[in-house]
């Protein structure tokens, strides 16, 4: 139980930073998720277009 205590104190001390590991992890996660949607999303919307222009 000390360790699990010990771990959540050590979590809870790297999210109130400013420059935290979890902040890092989740800015790089976000900033891949957007870069999916940009260059996946962006041509099946032009593609969508495309078939629905072309009937």
């Amino acid at each position: 139980m000390p360790t699990i205590q010990t771990l959540i104190a050590a979590f809870i001390e790297d999210v109130n930073r400013e420059d935290g590991r979890f902040l890092h992890y989740c800015e790089s996660t976000t900033n891949f998720l957007f870069f999916l949607i940009k260059w996946g999303g962006i041509p099946f919307i032009f593609y969508i277009l495309y078939e629905f222009t072309r009937l």
